[in-house]
C-alpha cells in the first residue's frame, strides 16, 4: 500500500491550528553564564539558548524542572531563556511558530505535536542522542525505541510516560470484606468487585456508583479502548494501513462489547454517563461519588494535595487486563530539537542533561508521570501505592498498537467519532447489537483509511 503524501505547506495548512507565529509568554529571566567551566563556544556561535516548557497539573514539578534547567545553564556557561505556558496550549503555539520560524532551539512537546513537527520537516535528528542517553541511563523502557523510530531516524525523545491508572476505594472494599487483587486486575474482577462494592454501599444507605466511567464517543478516560484491546480486538492490523475490525476481529469485538453491555445492565455506570465531559470521571472520584475510576494518575496526586483522607483511602492499579495485559500509555512530554536551532550543539547538550539524576529524579518525585529510562525504576517514590505507576509504564503500549506506531489515518479515525467509543455508545445507549455496531464502525474506518492508503 502507498501512503498519500502532502507538502510541508499543505500539511501546515491542514493542521487546523490557531493563527501563526506567537511566541510563548511568561519568559523567565535569562540565566547569566558561569564565570568558569562550561564548553568553549564554536566560532561565530554564542552560548545562548531558548527553551520552551509547559505548566503541568503538578506545579511543584514545574518549578523543580525550571530550576534544574537554570542550574544546568549556569554550570555550563549558557545564557538560557525559558518560556512557559499551559500544556493545553502546545498545539496552538508550536505549529504556528514552526511556520513563522520562531521556534526556540529546543522544547518539550507531546508525542502528537512532535509528530506534526516532524511531518512538517521542522525537527533535527536525535538518533545518536537517543542511543547515548540509553547507554548512560540503563536503557529505555520497553517499546519506546520502536515507537520513536520513523523511517530509520529518531527526531523526538521520550521524557515522561503518562500512565492512566485505575483508582479504587480501598476503604470501601475493606468495609465490605472484599479483598482487592494485587497488581493488575482482570476485567472480570473489576466488574465483580465494582458490583459487590456498589451493592454494599447501597445497603449501607450511601450508594456509590461502581464504575465512574463515561459513555461518550470520545472516550476521555480511555476505559473502553483498553477493554477492547485487552479482549484481543483491533481496528487495524500490524501494518497500521489496513482495517481488520469486521473481517478478522469481530469475534473479539463482540465479546468486548457484550461484556460492557452486561456491566451496563447491571447498573454499574452513572445514570448520566452519556452526558459526561472530559473532567467528569475525575470529578466523580474526587467528590466520592464512585468506587472505581480510570484516568490520569493526577487524580491521586490531586487527592494527596487537596484531600489527603481520600488519597489514604485510595488503592491504585494499572488499567485492567484480559487476554492481553497491555494498557494504553502516552508520551506526555518528548524533547525535540529545532532543525533551524541557532545553537544545536548546546541544545543537544541540554537535552542530554535533562536526563541527569540531578534534574530528572526530583522532577519525577514532584509529578505524576513515570520515567522512560531504567535508571529511575528504583526510586524511593516507586514504593507503596506509587509502585503501580511504574508497573503501568513498563507494560504500557503507545499510539498505533498493534502497529509499531500511529499515523495520520489513525489520528483522523480516532477523532470525535472514534470507532471504539462509537460502538460502545451504539450498544450501551442506542441498544444496537454488537454486530450492527461493528459493521458501522468497520465501514466508517475503511472510508477514513482509503483516503491515506491505496
Amino acid at each position: 500500500m502507498n501512503a498519500s503524501k502532502v507538502s510541508r505547506r499543505t500539511f501546515l495548512q491542514m493542521s487546523a491550528l490557531s493563527a501563526a507565529g506567537a511566541a510563548l509568554a511568561a519568559c523567565a529571566a535569562p540565566v547569566a553564564p558561569a564565570t568558569d567551566g562550561g564548553a568553549e563556544a564554536a566560532p561565530g556561535q554564542d552560548q545562548s539558548l531558548k527553551f520552551w516548557m509547559w505548566n503541568t497539573y503538578a506545579p511543584p514539578a514545574d518549578e523543580v524542572l525550571e530550576q534544574g534547567i537554570q542550574d544546568w545553564a549556569a554550570e555550563n556557561g549558557v545564557t538560557i531563556e525559558i518560556s512557559r505556558d499551559s500544556d493545553s496550549n502546545i498545539p496552538d503555539k508550536v505549529m504556528p511558530a514552526l511556520e513563522a520560524g520562531t521556534l526556540p532551539d529546543a522544547l518539550f512537546a507531546g508525542a502528537g505535536d512532535a509528530l506534526q513537527m516532524m511531518a512538517a520537516g521542522g525537527l533535527g535528528s536525535l538518533k545518536d542522542t537517543f542511543a547515548e542517553i540509553g547507554e548512560a541511563h540503563e536503557e529505555w523502557l520497553p517499546r519506546l525505541e520502536e515507537y520513536v523510530t520513523r523511517e530509520g531516524d529518531i527526531q523526538f525523545l521520550p521524557y515522561s510516560i503518562d500512565t492512566p491508572m485505575m483508582h479504587f476505594r480501598q476503604d470501601i472494599l475493606d468495609e465490605a470484606g472484599i479483598t482487592a487483587p494485587e497488581g493488575q486486575w482482570t476485567w472480570d474482577q473489576v466488574r465483580e468487585i465494582g458490583l459487590q462494592a456498589q451493592e454494599f454501599t447501597e445497603s449501607s444507605g450511601d450508594k456509590k456508583i461502581g464504575w465512574g466511567f463515561g459513555v461518550v464517543k470520545q472516550q476521555h478516560d480511555g476505559w473502553c479502548e483498553d477493554l477492547f484491546r485487552n479482549f484481543g480486538a483491533n481496528i487495524w492490523d500490524e501494518t497500521g494501513e489496513r482495517i481488520v475490525l469486521l473481517d478478522e476481529s469481530s469475534e473479539q469485538a463482540i465479546r468486548a462489547l457484550t461484556f460492557a453491555k452486561e456491566a451496563w445492565d447491571m447498573g454499574l455506570f452513572p445514570e448520566d454517563a452519556a452526558s459526561w465531559d472530559w473532567a467528569s470521571n475525575n470529578t466523580s472520584y474526587q467528590e466520592e461519588q464512585c468506587i472505581i475510576a480510570i484516568n490520569s494518575a493526577s487524580i491521586f496526586v490531586w487527592a494527596e494535595d487537596n484531600k489527603p483522607e481520600l488519597a489514604e483511602a485510595t488503592g491504585l492499579a494499572p488499567k485492567p487486563k484480559d487476554l492481553l495485559d497491555t494498557t494504553n500509555a502516552g508520551l506526555r512530554y518528548t524533547l525535540v530539537l529545532n532543525k533551524e536551532a541557532a545553537n544545536p550543539t548546546k541544545a543537544m547538550e541540554l537535552i542530554r542533561g535533562l536526563y541527569d539524576s540531578s534534574i530528572y529524579a526530583p522532577w519525577l518525585e514532584q509529578g505524576f508521570v513515570t520515567n522512560v529510562v531504567h535508571e529511575y525504576d528504583d526510586l524511593p517514590m516507586w514504593s507503596g501505592k506509587r509502585a503501580q505507576f511504574n508497573l503501568a509504564a513498563n507494560i504500557g503500549i503507545y499510539g498505533g498498537y498493534p502497529a509499531p506506531y500511529d499515523n495520520a489515518a489513525m489520528a483522523e479515525l480516532n477523532g470525535p467519532n472514534g470507532p471504539v467509543g462509537s460502538m460502545m455508545v451504539r450498544v450501551l445507549i442506542d441498544n444496537w447489537t454488537p454486530e450492527e455496531a461493528i459493521a458501522e464502525a468497520d465501514e466508517f474506518s475503511k472510508r477514513v483509511f482509503e483516503k491515506y492508503f491505496s
